[in-house]
């Protein structure tokens, strides 16, 4: 029970000097919660806010963690509320909408993210109107109409967290943006915004760059800036292996790389990486990722020209992970089917094929993202089967898309097919014009200085990754070393010991009866030293013992005597003999309290004020009208008090507090008294006890003692030592300095 006692005293002091020391810096409210009064300041409700964010993202749906996070964020609120703080209070509505749309309540949270920015514009808090578009942007998909939402709402937030200084808000929001104009196709400007979002990335120190060079390498590429690609796709694979990132981020990284090392015909490394992306989405079983990764290695395979293998992949795949109701792998496979069918001169294979991709075309033979894998094989079916004037429908709206997106590839690839078709169908000089669009297109893409920049990078990642590995091989050579060495060393110690052990022996065999002699001397003088001891010991903890009995009668006695008070009073019709003995139960009270102290503390000297005020504070306001909202605002320092000022000191707190919660708030429901204890110099300290209320008559004397309180607190205050002082101002002020026992400060 000891411990139990003293763990529970030292929390409650701790919250005690939290308190205090979050009184002078912030506004505080309090808030009652079963019978109790709960103080919330700006710093406890951004604390709420943090929790509920925490138990929202953790990972998986549970239930409970989302009841978590909305109870956190209604405290919040109730809490900002409370002391109009109005970002606590925008922040948890956000929060709330946040938990509400992850629960499936999409209509409710979409209202409540609304209600976040008109508040946020009208309070004029622009981080918070930051937070609110960002988080409208969510309730729209990636597509069409919604996607344009998505960037209005991302492009009216990073001007807010610029204006407000937040860099990696703003750095995280230009990387979302660029994403979406990645997904509009308008990748030049993607392209901009994730490079400026990098060097923001960069400015604050944040390591985890390994999503954002893997975007500027995927949109390089797209640009066909096929050594930017590379070197950004490096180096996300060697920041996210450096940062232990084994997240589905990395199968992401490792396929882009892939898709790169493709296009530039460098088969070997697409297929490693391939490999390592594959083996990530296995390890996650991320269905969709692997169907995407396998589908790019029939490409490559189709690329590297082994096209019956291609089929048997392709057809492996299909059987065991079929596209059903996915458009995007139903044209993927169609596809592929139809090319390698081509390819391996299967025509009237093909041609069913073909007929499934030409259903697709007038939904998807314009859009990004299939209009190649719908437009090509057609086009190549008709360019083979000698149809030459359907193909120039399905060249047209493939040229126009890639042109659009600037997309080189597709861009070369289709000027190719059209110079062939125009040749075929005679049309010469139509036929030589497409042909110098392809090869200046083919030019831009495969010109002699990026391949060799793209073999320096090539060279220089292989020399970092041989380098890393040389190192940990020397490492692991040192360590090795290290271990022989010390083997050795412990190997010459153990030698060097026995001999130097046998030398010493005849000298400690010789000293061995002297020393046995003396050692039976020191045994018989310890074995008296220690029963002398343990009855010193028996002696201390007799006399704890009766001086915590001492404090605990006194204690029982003092309750007898308020008990037998309160008996007395049942008996008396008298409102002055009332009201006198009340007193006098408050008086002995303060003086039970510390007595009830003592013998509860391992301390039998001196008194913790901070905790005896508090009890006595709540005490007092107990005994008095609740009908008044009297809030009582405490600054106690850590100080110890011998019993004899404590004493003194309490019956002053006793007298100055009733009188205030019982004459200074006359006409008033609310009232504030503060109290206050500090070492004012090394020698002195001060008490003062203070409240906001009606203040004393014109006409009083403070010094006529007819008043037995204020005589009472006058006399207490000489036995101090002290100086008493009274002041009439907004109110009534009692500050008593007194000088407290040297012996008995045990303040730390």
């Amino acid at each position: 029970m000891k411990w139990l006692l003293k763990y529970t005293l030292l929390i409650a002091a701790a919250l005690i000097l939290k308190c205090a020391s979050a009184q002078k810096l912030e506004i505080q409210s309090p808030l009652s919660k079963n019978g109790r009064t709960i103080f919330y300041t700006k710093t406890n409700i951004d604390t709420l806010i943090r929790l509920g964010n925490y138990y929202l993202n953790r990972p998986g749906e549970a239930k409970k963690d989302l009841d978590s996070a909305l109870h956190y964020a209604q405290r919040a609120n109730t809490a900002s509320i409370s002391i109009n703080y109005k970002q606590g209070k925008g922040q948890s509505m956000l929060l709330q909408s946040k938990v509400l749309r992850e629960a499936g309540n999409k209509d409710a949270a979409f209202v409540t993210a609304n209600a976040v920015r008109n508040y946020a514009t009208k309070a004029q808090l622009p981080k918070l109107l930051a937070d609110a578009y960002m988080s409208l942007a969510d309730f729209y998909s990636s597509e069409n109409d919604d996607l344009a939402v998505r960037i209005s709402y991302t492009e009216k937030a990073i001007p807010l967290y610029h204006l407000t200084g937040h860099v990696l808000d703003q750095a995280k929001a230009l990387k979302m943006l660029g994403d979406y104009y990645h997904l509009q196709a308008n990748n030049a400007k993607a392209l901009i915004l994730v490079e400026q979002s990098l060097s923001l990335f960069k400015s604050v120190g944040y390591k985890d760059l390994q999503g954002v060079y893997d975007l500027l390498g995927y949109l390089n590429a797209r640009l066909g800036n096929d050594v930017q690609a590379l070197k950004y796709g490096l180096l996300a694979v060697s920041t996210a292996e450096a940062r232990s990132d084994t997240s589905m981020q990395l199968c992401t990284i490792y396929n882009r790389v892939a898709i790169t090392y493709n296009g530039l015909k460098k088969y070997n490394e697409a297929f490693n990486y391939y490999q390592k992306a594959l083996n990530v989405a296995l390890l996650y079983k991320d269905k969709e990722a692997i169907q995407q990764i396998r589908f790019n290695q029939i490409i490559l395979l189709m690329s590297m020209h082994k096209t019956k293998q291609s089929l048997n992949y392709l057809q492996s795949i299909v059987s065991h992970y079929p596209p059903g109701n996915n458009t995007r792998w139903r044209i993927t496979a169609l596809s592929l089917f139809a090319t390698i069918h081509m390819d391996l001169n299967h025509m009237t294979e093909s041609r069913r094929y073909v007929d499934s991709l030409i259903y697709y075309f007038p939904e998807f033979g314009k859009e990004f993202g299939y209009a190649p894998f719908v437009n090509q094989p057609i086009i190549k079916f008709y360019y083979k089967t000698g149809q030459f004037k359907k193909a120039y429908k399905y060249l047209v709206a493939n040229d126009s898309m890639a042109r659009a997106r600037n997309n080189l590839t597709t861009i070369a690839t289709n000027e190719l097919m059209w110079s062939k078709i125009d040749s075929a169908n005679g049309s010469y000089a139509n036929a030589l014009s497409h042909y110098q669009l392809y090869k200046a297109a083919s030019d831009s893409l495969k010109n002699i200085d990026n391949k060799k920049q793209i073999m320096g990078l090539q060279y220089q990642f292989d020399i970092d990754n041989k380098n890393r590995d040389i190192l940990v091989l020397k490492q692991k050579a040192q360590l090795q070393q290290n271990r022989i060495d010390n083997e050795m060393n412990v190997r010459n110690a153990v030698l060097g010991g026995l001999v130097l052990l046998m030398a010493l022996s005849g000298l400690i065999y010789s000293r061995y009866n002297v020393k046995n002699k003396s050692n039976k001397l020191l045994t018989l003088q310890q074995i008296e030293i220690n029963r002398q001891n343990s009855t010193l010991l028996k002696l201390v903890d007799e006399k704890e013992w009766l001086l915590k009995e001492i404090h605990h009668r006194v204690k029982n006695n003092l309750q007898i005597v308020i008990s037998l008070l309160n008996t007395q009073s049942a008996y008396l019709e008298n409102e002055d003999a009332l009201e006198a003995i009340k007193n006098s139960q408050h008086r002995m009270q303060a003086m039970s309290l510390i007595h009830q102290k003592l013998y509860q503390s391992n301390d039998l000297g001196t008194i913790d004020m901070a905790v005896y005020i508090r009890e006595l504070v709540e005490y007092l306001s107990e005994n008095f009208s609740r009908e008044k909202r009297i809030a009582v605002k405490m600054d106690i320092a850590a100080i110890r008090l011998a019993v004899s000022q404590a004493v003194p000191l309490g019956l002053i707190l006793n007298e100055a507090i009733s009188n205030a919660i019982k004459y200074a708030f006359v006409n008033r429901l609310t009232g504030q008294i503060d109290i206050c204890l500090k070492q004012i110099s090394d020698e002195k300290h001060l008490l003062c006890i203070a409240d906001d209320g009606i203040g004393l008559p014109p006409d009083f004397n403070a010094d006529n003692l007819e008043s037995l309180g204020m005589s009472l607190m006058r006399g207490l205050t000489e036995q101090l030592d002290g100086e008493f002082t009274l002041k009439n101002d907004t109110g009534v002020k009692v500050c008593i300095v007194f000088e407290a026992m040297k012996f008995n400060n045990l303040e730390k």
